[in-house]
C-alpha cells in the first residue's frame, strides 16, 4: 500500500488497523509535549490542503476499490474544521462503495470543539472508532509526563464520545510512573476506566526512547523505571482494580512483555490467574525478550 500513495515521514497507526488503508490528511502530533513519546518529532504538525486529501483519497480508490476500512492518520485527525471533515468523510464515502468504518486518533484538545452533535454528524458518515491516549488516570503521572489535559478531561472526552455513539479505544501504558508510583499508577488508571468504560482499552508497556526527556530523567537517576516482571505485576495490578464492565483488552502490542487479547469480563478470571502464575514463577523465558519489543 506504501508504495502508491504519498505520504510524508514515519506513518504510525495502532495494531488493530493493520487491515485498513492509512491516509494522512493531517501531518505530526497537535500536542507532542510528552515526555515518554519519540513521535512524529521530524515534523511539525500541519493539516493538509483540504484539495491534496481528496485528490489522496481519489487516487487510493483507484488502487484499492474494496477498500472496507479507513485509517485517517496522523496524529489528531479530527482538529480539522467540522465542515472540512465531513467534506473529506462524504469523499471517501463516495470513492470506496465498500467501506464501513473510518477511525483516527483524537486529542481531548481537539475533542474540546465538537460538540456531540458534530460527532454524530461523522458518525454518521462512518466514523466508528477514535483512538484516545488516556496514557494514565493518575494526576500526578500526569502532570509528570507533560501531555495536555488531565484524567478527568480525558474522562469527559470519553463520555461525550460513547453519547455520540462513537467507539473508543483508550491507550494506558504501563510503568509510565517508574518504580516510585507504580502502584498508584495502576490503581488510578484502573479507576478512570472504570467511569468512562471504553469499548477497547489498549495497555502498552513504557519503552525510553533516546532523544526524549525521560531518557534524560533516567540517565540523571530522577526516573527509575520498571523491570520486567515489574511491568507485570503493574497490569496484573490495573486489571484487579478494573470492574467488571464489558470491553476488548488488549496488552498485544510491539511493547509488551507478555501478549493478552481477552473480553472482559468474561475472560478476566482467566488472565488474572496467568498473570498470578508468571508472578508465582518468574521465569523469564515466558517474557519478550527485549531485542523482539519495539515501539
Amino acid at each position: 500500500m506504501f508504495g502508491t500513495l504519498d505520504y510524508e515521514g514515519i506513518v504510525i497507526r495502532p495494531p488493530s488497523e493493520a487491515e485498513s488503508l492509512i491516509i494522512q490528511i493531517t501531518l505530526g502530533c497537535s500536542d507532542n509535549r510528552c515526555i515518554f513519546c519519540p513521535a512524529y518529532k521530524e515534523k511539525y504538525f500541519r493539516i493538509k490542503d483540504l484539495h491534496v486529501i481528496e485528490k489522496e483519497i481519489i487516487k487510493a480508490s483507484k488502487y484499492y476499490p474494496d477498500t472496507r476500512r479507513l485509517f485517517f492518520a496522523d496524529g489528531d485527525a479530527v482538529t480539522i474544521k467540522q465542515e472540512e471533515l465531513i467534506k473529506i468523510f462524504e469523499t471517501a464515502l463516495r470513492s470506496f462503495p465498500k467501506l464501513t468504518r473510518i477511525s483516527l486518533y483524537g486529542s481531548i484538545k481537539s475533542l474540546k470543539a465538537k460538540s456531540v452533535n458534530d460527532l454524530i454528524e461523522l458518525k454518521k458518515r462512518k466514523l466508528n472508532l477514535i483512538y484516545l491516549g488516556f496514557e494514565t488516570g493518575d494526576q500526578e503521572v500526569y502532570k509528570l509526563i507533560n501531555k495536555y489535559g488531565s484524567p478527568l478531561e480525558n474522562l469527559e472526552t470519553c463520555l461525550k464520545l460513547k453519547e455520540a455513539g462513537i467507539k473508543v479505544n483508550t491507550t494506558v501504558i504501563l510503568g509510565l510512573g517508574g518504580k516510585k508510583l507504580s502502584c498508584q499508577n495502576a490503581v488510578n488508571t484502573a479507576k478512570l476506566l472504570n467511569n468512562s468504560r471504553p469499548d477497547q482499552i489498549a495497555a502498552l508497556t513504557l519503552m525510553i526512547a533516546k532523544n526524549t526527556p525521560l531518557y534524560a530523567m533516567e540517565k540523571q537517576g530522577i526516573f527509575k523505571p520498571l523491570e520486567g516482571f515489574e511491568f507485570i505485576e503493574e497490569l496484573n495490578n490495573l486489571i484487579k482494580n478494573m470492574d467488571d464492565f464489558n470491553c476488548l483488552f488488549f496488552s498485544n502490542h510491539a511493547s509488551n512483555y507478555f501478549p493478552i487479547q481477552a473480553r472482559f469480563p468474561k475472560d478476566k478470571p482467566y488472565v488474572l490467574k496467568e498473570l498470578n502464575g508468571i508472578l508465582t514463577r518468574k521465569d523469564k523465558n515466558i517474557l519478550a525478550p527485549e531485542w523482539q519489543r519495539g515501539l
